[in-house]
C-alpha cells in the first residue's frame, strides 16, 4: 500500500521537520505496476574523539516540538536520536565524524541471518539483557513491540515492516489477543521474521522505532506508554510533564559493554519541550548557565547562521553537515511538452544551480551543487554528471538539444507549495528564469501544501514541472530511488512526481530490493542511479545541508554524512 508523498521542507526554515519528513516510508513491494563543494563535515572544536566522554553532569535538551514521547509504535526518529536513549532495537548505526554510517548489532548478536536470499530473517538476542525493571528482555518482547505499531492508534511512524511481513497488511495488532504469525519466537533469545518476499535491507529495517523490545505486562494503557515506558537502553523516563518537561535517569539495568552506538556520558538529561525556535538558537548562542550543556532540536535561520559565522567562538560549537536532502526538479514525462528525453536533457543543462543555492543560502549554509540522485553517505554513491553545464548551466547545449528534438515555443507550468515560506517561490522564480534563457516558457503555479501533495501524488496531476526535495530513511539507495521513481509510486499517494516508468529499471530496482549483500546492493543503486538519469526525468539541484548548535560544554558534537543530524547518543557534558 503506497503512502502520501511528503516533501522535505527547505532546510533552514522554520517549519523543517528535521526527523518526521525524512523519506516518505514509501511501499516496498515491487516496482512493477499491471559545482563542487567539500563534503567533510564541520564539527565542534572539543570533539576530540568518539572513544570515550566524561561520565557524569546533566545533559539538557532544548525541544521546539509542542511534546516529546518515548512511544516506539509510531516513531520516525532515526536510530541516532533522543528516542534512543531509552530503548534498543536489534540493530542500529554507528556514526562517526570522517566514515560513513555502519549497521551494527545493538540487542542483537549479529545484523541477521537468512539462508533464502533474503525471505526469511533470524536473529539472537544476546544474553543477560535486562529491562529498567530488572526483568529480563526476551524475543517475545520484540516480537510485542513489533506488534503493536500494527494497531490503528498507532497510524504512521516508519512502517515498511507492515507492508513486508507476510500477513502484517490484514493485522491490526495484539491488543484483541491476536500474533502476526510472520514473526516466530523460539525460546527467549531467537526471533524469526518471514517476509512476503527477498528484501536485503531488513537488517536496517529491525533498527527502527518499532524494533524496540515492550514487555507486554507493562502495556495496560498503550494510549501513554510512551510517557512511562519500560527502559531496555541507558537511560528511564522517571518524570514526564506532557508539553513541558521529561527528566532521565540512568537505567541500572544496562549494560555498557553490550552496547556499541550509546556512550551514556550524562548522569541526567532534562528535556524541556515546547520552547520557539528562534528563543533556542538565541540561549545557545548566548551560552549561559544550563545553556552551556545543552543541545537542540532547533533550526538555525540564514540570518543566524550569518551571526554565528561572524564569531568563532560560537561557530567553533556550530556542526554542519557534509550531506542532507536531496533537492530537485520533477518533470512530468507523461505531459506533451516533456515527453521527448532530449526536452529534458536540455532543461538539465539550462538550469542554473548555483542560483538556487543562493536562494537556499549559499553552499555553506544552503548545500552543495549536486548532479546525481543519491546523495554522499548513502551505500553506492557515485560521483558523475552527465549533463555537465557547470554551475550555473549550458545555455547553448540546451539550445541545442530542443533544436534536435524539433522544440520551439515550449510553454510548461512550474508549481510548488507556497505554505512555508516565499524560499520556495524564489526556487521557482530562479529555474523560470534559467529556462527563459533557451526560449522556454514557464507558468509558476504556487499552491497550499496540501493541494501540492495531492496534485504531485495523483495519477494524473495537471502539471508540468514540480520542485521537490527527499530525505532518506535509512541510508540505502532503495530508500531514495525506489519511491522517487518505481512505477509503483505512480499515483495514490506514490512519491514519482516525475511519473516515471522504465520496466528495465522497476526490474533493476526488484533486484537491487531483493540483494542480502549489502556491498553488491550498493553497486547495483549506483548504476540505477545512473541508469534513470540517462532519461532524464529530474534535474539534480542541490544536497542540503543542516546544521545544529550546541553549548560550550558539549563533547562529541557532530552531524555524519548520513543521517544529517547530530548525533545525540555520543555527546558527553564537559566538566
Amino acid at each position: 500500500m503506497a503512502n502520501r508523498s511528503r516533501r522535505v521542507v527547505p532546510a533552514g526554515l522554520a517549519l523543517v521537520l528535521a526527523l518526521v519528513t525524512a523519506g516518505c516510508n514509501a511501499n516496498p513491494q515491487s516496482s512493477s505496476q499491471s559545482g563542487s563543494q567539500s563534503t567533510e563535515p564541520t564539527t565542534s572544536k572539543k570533539t576530540t574523539g568518539l572513544e570515550s566522554v566524561p561520565q557524569g553532569g546533566t545533559l539538557h535538551y532544548l525541544s521546539r516540538r509542542a511534546t516529546e514521547s518515548f512511544e516506539t509504535a509510531n516513531a520516525q526518529m532515526v536510530p541516532t536520536s533522543r528516542l534512543r536513549w531509552v530503548h534498543r532495537g536489534l540493530t542500529s548505526w554507528r556514526t562517526l565524524p570522517d566514515k560513513d554510517t555502519v549497521l551494527v548489532p545493538d540487542l542483537a548478536t549479529d545484523t541477521g541471518k537468512t539462508d533464502d536470499g533474503g525471505k526469511t530473517w533470524t536473529f539472537t538476542l544476546k544474553e543477560g539483557l535486562k529491562f529498567s525493571d530488572g526483568s529480563p528482555i526476551t524475543a517475545q518482547d520484540v516480537k510485542y513491540g513489533i506488534e503493536r505499531s500494527f494497531a490503528p492508534m498507532f497510524q504512521g511512524g516508519l512502517g515498511y515492516h507492515k507492508t513486508l511481513l507476510v500477513g502484517g497488511t490484514d493485522y491490526d495488532g495484539p491488543y484483541d489477543g491476536k500474533e502476526l504469525d510472520s514473526i516466530e519466537v523460539d525460546g527467549d533469545h531467537k526471533i524469526v521474521f518471514r517476509l512476503k518476499r527477498p528484501f536485503g535491507n531488513w537488517p536496517w529495517i529491525v533498527s527502527m522505532p518499532a524494533f524496540a523490545p515492550v514487555p507486554a505486562a507493562a502495556d495496560t494503557k498503550p494510549e501513554t506508554y510512551g510517557e512511562h515506558p519500560v527502559a531496555s537502553g541507558p537511560y528511564q523516563v522517571t518524570s514526564f510533564r506532557k508539553g513541558s518537561q521529561a527528566v532521565l535517569d540512568r537505567n541500572p539495568n544496562w549494560k555498557a559493554d553490550s552496547d556499541q552506538v550509546r556512550f551514556a556520558g550524562p548522569d541526567k538529561i532534562v528535556l524541556d519541550m515546547g520552547l520557539n525556535n528562534d528563543t533556542i538558537v538565541q540561549r545557545l548562542i548566548d551560552d549561559k548557565g544550563e545553556d552551556q550543556t545543552a543541545i537542540s532540536n532547533a533550526l538555525i535561520s540564514p540570518s543566524q547562521f550569518q551571526r554565528i559565522e561572524s564569531d568563532p567562538s560560537i561557530a567553533g560549537r556550530m556542526a554542519n553537515s557534509p550531506s542532507g536532502y536531496f533537492r530537485y526538479l520533477a518533470m512530468n514525462v507523461k505531459r506533451p511538452g516533456l515527453s521527448d528525453v532530449r526536452v529534458r536533457q536540455a532543461i538539465n543543462y539550462a538550469i542554473n544551480k548555483a542560483e538556487v543555492q543562493s536562494v537556499y543560502g549559499g553552499p555553506k549554509f544552503g548545500g552543495q551543487i549536486t548532479s546525481t540522485i543519491m546523495t554522499p553517505g548513502i551505500p553506492g554513491h557515485t560521483e558523475y554528471n552527465l549533463y555537465d553545464g557547470g554551475d550555473t548551466g549550458n545555455v547553448d547545449k540546451a539550445k541545442e538539444l530542443l533544436a534536435e528534438a524539433g522544440v520551439s515555443d515550449l510553454k510548461l507550468t512550474l508549481t510548488y507549495p507556497t505554505d512555508v515560506s516565499t524560499i520556495e517561490e524564489k526556487e521557482a522564480q530562479s529555474i523560470k528564469n534559467s529556462l527563459a534563457r533557451v526560449g522556454v516558457k514557464v507558468e509558476l503555479k504556487g499552491l497550499d501544501g496540501n493541494t501540492w501533495s495531492e496534485l504531485v501524488s495523483s495519477d494524473d496531476g495537471d502539471y508540468d514541472m514540480t520542485t521537490n526535495g527527499w530525505g532518506a530513511d535509512f541510508p540505502s539507495g532503495m530508500s531514495t530511488i525506489q519511491p522517487l521513481f518505481a512505477s509503483s509510486e505512480i499515483g495514490n499517494g506514490g512519491g514519482n512526481a516525475s511519473k516515471y516508468s522504465n520496466p528495465k529499471v522497476d526490474a533493476a530496482i526488484d533486484a537491487a530490493i531483493a540483494e542480502p549483500d549489502l556491498d553488491k546492493a550498493a553497486q547495483m543503486w549506483a548504476a540505477i542511479d545512473k541508469q534513470i538519469m540517462e532519461d532524464a526525468p529530474v534535474v539534480p539541484i542541490l544536497v542540503q545541508r543542516t546544521q545544529a548548535l550546541a553549548g560550550s560544554k558539549i563533547m562529541n558534537y557532530f552531524i555524519p554524512a548520513y543521517p544529517p543530524f547530530a548525533n545525540e547518543l555520543v555527546v558527553g557534558v564537559d566538566r
